[in-house]
């Protein structure tokens, strides 16, 4: 897995994709989400390419609808409890049915293991008001990074909380600062560091997109949203998604 990563979805198309897949999820009061959800990962991972090459999802309504109900239920029955366990069963389930060049990724965390981890640092997050939360944040895409495959290898995620810590809180100052102006900027360097401590098979992702760009396109696709009263959200999505995408890259040099 190395390469850059491109993105060639449509506004048109995924416009008519929400459209028909809310609308029949409405009509039947929720029950067709799973239907609807599938039909979306459908539509965005046909679409997603490294290296010239498209993801696919084969995950299926019907088996989603009995995960979500069978998983939802167990977490309702136990107050929450079960969540961890919810959680994991779905995660390995997306994974199985996410496939790139011919292969199929794999996901296997335990829920035990996910269940602990989220008390502890859940735990640690609130006795510090939020301020663990960054160190909170690491461990966990550690955790989850390491239970995550493709092939024979698991990615992995080296971040450090005390930096991540400092980032987020020069970059919320910031934005807050400009009243969100500098959110864009902010989002760009919180992208660059998190891709370059992600890393699968020896290889770091790159993430070279800049603030300026997602100014323009974070301004664009709000105004036009709120002028559109929803409409342009499709156009907006697959314009940020494409830009994100194509300057994604795994195992490439940084320009």
């Amino acid at each position: 897995m190395k390469g850059k990563f491109s993105f060639d979805g449509k506004g048109g198309e995924y416009f008519l994709i929400l459209l028909i897949q809310g609308l029949l999820t409405i009509i039947t009061l929720g029950i067709y989400y799973p239907w609807a959800l599938a039909r979306i990962n459908r539509y965005l991972l046909a679409h997603s390419y490294l290296d010239g090459r498209p993801f696919s999802f084969k995950g299926e309504g019907g088996e989603m609808f009995i995960l979500f109900l069978v998983q939802g239920l167990l977490t309702i029955l136990t107050l929450g409890i079960y969540g961890a366990w919810a959680w994991t069963k779905i995660a390995s389930y997306f994974a199985q049915k996410t496939e790139y060049d011919g292969e199929t990724f794999s996901y296997n965390g335990k829920g035990g293991a996910l269940f602990i981890l989220l008390l502890v640092q859940g735990l640690l997050t609130l006795i510090t008001l939020g301020i663990y939360g960054a160190w909170a944040y690491v461990k966990i895409a550690r955790y989850l990074c390491s239970q995550t495959g493709f092939k024979s290898e698991s990615f992995s995620f080296a971040g450090n909380g005390g930096y991540f810590f400092t980032l987020l809180l020069v970059n919320i100052l910031l934005s807050a600062i400009t009243l969100c102006i500098y959110a864009p900027w902010a989002v760009a360097k919180i992208y660059r560091y998190l891709a370059a401590e992600t890393s699968y098979g020896g290889h770091s992702f790159v993430f070279e997109g800049q603030g300026k760009d997602l100014f323009f396109i974070y301004l664009k696709g709000y105004l036009l949203t709120a002028i559109t009263l929803g409409i342009y959200e499709a156009w907006y999505e697959m314009r940020l998604y494409n830009y994100i995408c194509g300057h994604l890259s795994i195992g490439e040099e940084a320009a």
